[in-house]
């Protein structure tokens, strides 16, 4: 049976949303990173459309909690 996958808004900062990312990954959990300006040509797309992580479903509470304990790091 294949794994349901989902995407997560993480905002519209690259380097807060690659941050995200990478403590996903150290927490063990396979995320991929999906940027609306993946080349870099034109970074108002991230502000326009966001960035998001492609997430199985089953880990998608545990990334949840990491971003909101980002966000409350943040503040």
């Amino acid at each position: 049976m294949a794994a349901e996958y989902v995407y997560l808004p993480v905002g519209e900062d690259r380097f807060v949303a690659q941050v995200v990312a990478e403590a996903c990954r150290a927490e063990g959990i396979h995320v991929e990173l999906l940027t609306a300006d993946n080349l870099g040509v034109d970074p108002i797309f991230g502000r326009i459309q966001g960035h998001r992580l492609l997430v199985a479903a089953d880990d998608l509470e545990r990334v949840k909690a990491i971003l909101q304990r980002g966000r409350s790091e943040a503040s």
